[in-house]
């Protein structure tokens, strides 16, 4: 399994996957150490069946879509049904899955491409995907998610790495989180939005202020601004030594407290900030979303920034 590192001027290392374009470290130095920010296998073969999504690429898109079922210009689709009757992740034919080709390679640059066939999932195809990593001076990383469609189909791929400040030992209680987002998708049993926003404040998702995990369960998605020039989320470890901050021009955030991680984890060791259109946005008339046609290629940008004290 080909493996792609990555530095910047600060020491910092991250260090890519081709298999899913999968994100297997990210660490920085802090005083005279190092401190990894997310969690990872100790070796490299587990990643090629990885039921928790370490830090893997996943789509073409991310999250659920209610039975599977998209109809795009009144054609229905119907995707593979990975989790009950539902479509997670791009199903078992993921982008997670795929083994990405290097397209361009720089010391704190490296750009990823793989192409998906028409059917591939169920999704209308073929794609051509494409992720850019930018490991900048700063201790920021840029994330830019491209795609070129050659039919009318359904794009909306994110990131799915699991944040541990305090280099991935024990469970994240003691961070603190800060969300900046009035608003979050009520669903139901199944975890599909029913179409409601529902208002966070003074609710038990009300982060709108710096709180402790402890007692939090999360598997939600926020409704945050999709401005790259102000974070939607904040993550400060529990020494307030690390600082992360998550942009993009998503429309949402699907906030994970990890409470399904096992063996070698533990449940809530990592939590997952991961930015993204709406679960099942494509059956939502009312949700911000967008279908990829041809001639008008797919862009999302992800950027994490880091302050260290």
């Amino acid at each position: 399994m080909k493996i792609y590192r990555l530095t910047n001027g600060s020491g910092d290392a991250l260090a890519v996957l081709e298999k899913g374009a999968t994100l297997q470290r990210w660490s920085v130095r802090l005083g005279s150490d190092h401190r990894d920010l997310i969690l990872r296998y100790p070796q490299l073969q587990p990643y090629a069946q990885d039921p928790f999504y370490l830090g893997a690429l996943v789509g073409p898109f991310a999250n659920r879509i209610g039975g599977g079922v998209v109809s795009i210009d009144q054609q229905a689709y119907q995707l593979q049904q990975n989790e009950g009757l539902n479509h997670l992740h791009g199903g078992s034919q993921g982008l997670h899955l795929q083994h990405w080709h290097c397209i361009d390679r720089q010391p704190a640059r490296l750009v990823l491409g793989c192409e998906t066939e028409d059917g591939q999932g169920g999704y209308p195809g073929p794609t051509a995907f494409q992720v850019t990593y930018k490991l900048g001076d700063d201790s920021s990383l840029d994330i830019c998610l491209e795609a070129r469609a050659s039919r009318p189909t359904l794009v909306g791929p994110t990131l799915h790495p699991y944040f541990n400040l305090s280099g991935g030992e024990g469970a994240i209680d003691d961070h603190q989180l800060l969300i900046r987002a009035d608003h979050y998708t009520v669903v139901d049993n199944c975890n599909i939005p029913t179409g409601e926003l529902r208002k966070a404040q003074n609710s038990e998702l009300d982060f709108s202020h710096f709180r402790t995990l402890a007692g939090s369960q999360l598997d939600h998605n926020f409704v945050v601004s999709g401005d790259l020039q102000r974070p939607s989320a904040e993550l400060l470890s529990p020494d307030q030594r690390l600082l992360l901050a998550v942009s993009s021009d998503y429309p949402g955030l699907q906030v994970y407290t990890g409470e399904h991680l096992s063996s070698p984890f533990s449940p809530r060791q990592g939590l997952c900030l991961e930015p993204q259109f709406f679960p099942d946005s494509p059956n939502h008339k009312e949700f911000p979303f967008h279908f990829t046609r041809p001639g008008k290629p797919f862009v999302a940008n992800i950027r994490y920034e880091l302050k260290k004290a």
